[in-house]
């Protein structure tokens, strides 16, 4: 059943997901600029062990992959709310 504060709720959850989507989007991408190299091509080296040997950077290398993750996680968590909000307008 479908009521207003359900829509109301799905559309704050939403909002939500998409500022917190920026804000991971954001970070990427000053990753990105800190080393010069796409995020997809940055978790294929790492993920493939060839950044390995770079200690010097290894926290910040963590760090970009736990935020590629997360903003996997909040895209498929948008996702979801999306279906369910078009669901409630059939």
């Amino acid at each position: 059943m479908h009521t207003d504060e359900f829509e109301i709720s799905l559309h704050r959850e939403l909002k939500v997901c998409e500022n917190t989507i920026q804000r991971i989007k954001k970070t990427l991408g000053l990753m990105e600029q800190k080393y010069h190299k796409t995020t997809e091509a940055f978790i294929e080296e790492y993920r493939n062990g060839n950044l390995a040997s770079d200690l010097d950077n290894k926290d910040d290398y963590r760090a970009w992959e736990s935020s590629y993750e997360s903003l996997k996680q909040w895209q498929d968590l948008e996702r979801q709310y999306q279906e369910q909000f078009r669901s409630m307008k059939i």
